[in-house]
């Protein structure tokens, strides 16, 4: 199981291999965005919180909890959660795409980081 701060480490790991072979820090820097930790509620009434464990839940029920991961993208990213809420542990994945900082959308639904 992967941790976020695992994810961080791969990602800064790319960044030197990219530096090396000619790309400048500045450009491949740019292609990373962040990943969404924190607490973040729906407009459809779904909750995230997302840390070194994340948990996906909608209605009152638990979807998807575990641990996490973050593959970064230039506009979002994959988030991993390696579900311990079923029979057998299974990853879940999530396409996350920013719309701006304090607000993300997955699949048409937008999360919006809680105050």
């Amino acid at each position: 199981m992967i941790s976020i701060s695992t994810g961080l480490r791969a990602g800064v790991f790319i960044v030197g291999c990219a530096a090396a072979t000619g790309m400048s820090n500045t450009g491949a820097l740019a292609q990373s965005a962040p990943a969404p930790t924190g607490v973040w509620d729906s407009d459809a009434g779904e909750t995230m919180v997302i840390g070194q464990t994340c948990k996906i839940e909608a209605n009152g029920m638990d979807g998807a909890v575990g641990e996490c991961s973050w593959d970064p993208s230039s506009n979002g990213g994959i988030l991993t959660i390696m579900n311990v809420n079923a029979y057998q542990p299974a990853p879940v994945y999530f396409n996350i795409v920013w719309i701006d900082e304090a607000s993300f959308s997955i699949s048409g639904d937008v999360f919006h980081r809680r105050q």
